[in-house]
This record gives structure tokens, C-alpha cells and sequence, in this order.
């Protein structure tokens, strides 16, 4: 009986993925991560809204939590936490409140899993509703502990509406994402 072999061109048996190969993979996990940056930085420029001032959208929120639900693999909690310092350093707010509320809802959206993948849309997006307002109202809370003063909640619940009415037209983009990289159909 004869065995047929394969050709494997240059390649010697056990070589394993080529470089080019490897490097493609390894960019491919980064790219969570590298967008949800690129929404911190988007979410750190102020939209002037008349008569209330600058209100900055927590798109950061949105990647963390979306990430974290679909890939909590490509959102760790290293990640989470960095990208709340980032925020953080790039608002000038206190250092380490944004980073502990998104390593909180990171922790939150990932354990949600089981629960939320498959679902319709608008339950995702009621879901995040509430996520950003407990992410808010952590956030006021820690702020005026840090303050040792009432800091005016308009500012925070402004944030969480303008966050909520973007959520469509940022989760979209990041669940499709999310989908091609695991291969699942889009639905």
C-alpha cells in the first residue's frame, strides 16, 4: 500500500504557522483593544451641547461593554482598566475613577454573557442603558467622595442619555467586529 505525501514547498515538517501567519493572529487579538482606544480618544472631545457646555459620550464604556460581552477573552481585565486610566488621564479627571467603573462593568457585562448573546437588539440596548446609569451613579458617588462635595448629577445623567441615544451607532460597528472574528453570522 502506498501513502501519499504532501509537498510542503520550503517548508520543513514541524515549522508550525509561518511568521507572517503568527503576526497576523496576534494583530488580530490586538484589535479590540487598539479600537476601543481609538473610542476613549473620540470619547475625550468634548461635544458642545447649547446652554449645558461640554458633554463628553462614553464611547469607552460602550467598546468595554460590548467587548466584554461578546470576546471578554480580547477585553481583560488589564484592558478595562487601562482604558479607564486613559480616559481618565485624557478628561483630567480623577485618576483611577473611570478606570475602576469600566474594570466594574467589564467584570458585570462578562458574567452577563450566558445570559444576553442571542437576544434581539433592544434588549442589549436596554441592558446597557442600565449598565451606564450604574456606571454613572458610581461614578457620582466616587467623585463626590473625592471631592468631599455634592457635585451636580445633571452633568453625569446628561453623559448617560447622550451615551445611550450613541449606543446604535457605536455597538454596531463593534458587534459586527466581533462577529467576523469569530466567524458567527451577523444577525
Amino acid at each position: 500500500m502506498k501513502t501519499r505525501r504532501r509537498k510542503s514547498g520550503n517548508r520543513r515538517s514541524g515549522d508550525g504557522p509561518g511568521l507572517s501567519q503568527l503576526g497576523l493572529w496576534r494583530l488580530g487579538l490586538a484589535i479590540p483593544g487598539l479600537v476601543a482606544m481609538v473610542l476613549v480618544i473620540l470619547g475625550t472631545l468634548p461635544i458642545g451641547v447649547p446652554f449645558l457646555g461640554p458633554v463628553l459620550p462614553a464611547f469607552g464604556l460602550i467598546a468595554v461593554h460590548v467587548f466584554a460581552l461578546q470576546r471578554p477573552d480580547l477585553m481583560p481585565h488589564w484592558l478595562a482598566f487601562s482604558l479607564g486610566l486613559l480616559t481618565d488621564l485624557l478628561s483630567g479627571g480623577p485618576l483611577g475613577l473611570t478606570a475602576l467603573v469600566f474594570l466594574g462593568v467589564q467584570v458585570l457585562s462578562a458574567s452577563q454573557r450566558r445570559v444576553l448573546i442571542g437576544r434581539p437588539f433592544l434588549l442589549g440596548w436596554g441592558v446597557f442603558a442600565l449598565v451606564a446609569l450604574a456606571a454613572a451613579v458610581v461614578s457620582w458617588i466616587i467623585a463626590c467622595a473625592y471631592f468631599l462635595d455634592i457635585v451636580n448629577p445633571a452633568a453625569a445623567l446628561l453623559q448617560v442619555a447622550i451615551t445611550v441615544t450613541l449606543f446604535p451607532l457605536i455597538a454596531a460597528p463593534l458587534l459586527l467586529l466581533s462577529h467576523r472574528m469569530t466567524g458567527q453570522a451577523y444577525a
